[in-house]
């Protein structure tokens, strides 16, 4: 299972989006982000907050075993 830091990272890299843009489109520092980002470290909020300043949205699924989602 991919961490959700790590689709974001991915999210960055197909959008052309630096640190730098997402720490400035998300009103943080860039060592703030980087290190959020080193430690895996962010409330479920602040990704919904990363992931809306690069245009896109967060979607979250509960997965039955039988392949249902909630």
């Amino acid at each position: 299972m991919i961490r959700l830091t790590e689709k974001l990272k991915i999210a960055m890299i197909k959008l052309d989006v630096t640190q730098v843009k997402l720490a400035e489109l998300s009103n943080q520092t860039q060592k703030n982000l980087s290190n959020k980002m080193a430690r895996d470290n962010f409330k479920l909020s602040e990704y919904e907050k990363l992931v809306e300043a690069l245009g896109c949205k967060l979607e979250l699924n509960i997965v039955l075993p039988t392949g249902e989602k909630i």
